[in-house]
């Protein structure tokens, strides 16, 4: 029986899986899931303010994950969800007092360690590394949406 996966494919597959686990274990060691790490990123790289939408759009994930996870966040606090004048459908998801000191005792440190990892690889190695991962999700999202779908 051949192999199905090839060795590089199943080895990016594995390391795709690792980068997420080191994430997901950061953000159950605080007492919060990888969606609520992911919100909370994203917050504190827009002033403690980022519309629901865009969270979805820049971050891959459902309106009914982001949803979800924010309606807890809230019963917990940490965030609050307003509207804009004129705008009742797009809510801007905005960290509390609560939220803030939230970031600031989880996310500083972890930015710090991203940095850090960062700043192993050489400048080239920082300067090719994103488009290549960029142009491989993009092709990858391309040939599975070429795959025929028949539900069972």
């Amino acid at each position: 029986m051949s192999k199905m996966i090839s060795e590089k494919q199943e080895a990016i597959n594995q390391v795709c899986e690792f980068i997420d686990d080191i994430y997901y274990q950061y953000a159950s060691s605080f007492g919060i899931t990888d969606t609520e790490l992911s919100i909370l990123y994203a917050l504190s790289e827009h002033d403690g303010e980022y519309l629901q939408s865009d969270i979805c759009r820049e971050w891959s994930y459902s309106l009914q994950t982001i949803h979800t996870t924010i309606k807890n966040m809230e019963k917990r606090g940490l965030i609050e969800l307003i509207c804009k004048a004129g705008n009742k459908k797009n809510k801007y998801i905005h960290l509390t007092a609560a939220g803030k000191k939230l970031v600031d005792s989880i996310m500083i440190p972890l930015i710090t360690a991203e940095e850090e990892a960062l700043g192993m690889l050489s400048a080239e190695e920082q300067d090719i590394l994103l488009p290549i991962l960029q142009k491989y999700a993009n092709a990858l999202k391309e040939s599975i949406g070429k795959i025929e779908r028949n539900p069972l």
